[in-house]
């Protein structure tokens, strides 16, 4: 399989963040035990997300806030790959009703990335 490969003309940085997916797993700002880890989780979700044809729309601009629907999804996205550090069979947690799971899609992430059946039509 080939790499794949960002698409020029996209702006510095993002479309996730340190910041904005420590907020969406509810760790503070002075709690900085997991940054390293979630730093890393966040680059690899940069480099994914900035080769999908969602970012397309972001070519050109100075920061990603034209788009908010895919930084909003990237941080969704490292949210989930963070917390898979902990569950890497699936298992979230275990309750009264058993088991609970982490996803293994997310049909509200491949939505706001315009992923799978998300996907707008492509002609040529």
């Amino acid at each position: 399989m080939a790499p794949r490969v960002e698409l020029a003309g996209l702006p510095e940085g993002g479309p996730a963040t340190l910041a904005g997916t420590k907020r969406k797993l509810s760790i503070g700002v002075g709690d900085v035990a997991d940054d390293d880890l979630i730093t890393q989780v966040v680059a690899a979700v940069n480099r994914l997300v900035r080769a999908w044809p969602c970012s397309e729309p972001a070519v050109g601009a100075e920061d990603w806030s034209g788009v908010p629907e895919v930084v909003d999804g990237a941080e969704d996205l490292a949210t989930r790959w963070f917390r898979r550090k902990g569950s890497p069979a699936g298992v979230e947690s275990i309750g009264s009703l058993g088991a609970v799971y982490v996803m293994r899609n997310d049909p509200d992430i491949a939505m706001k990335l315009g992923l799978g059946t998300y996907e707008g039509p492509v002609i040529g």
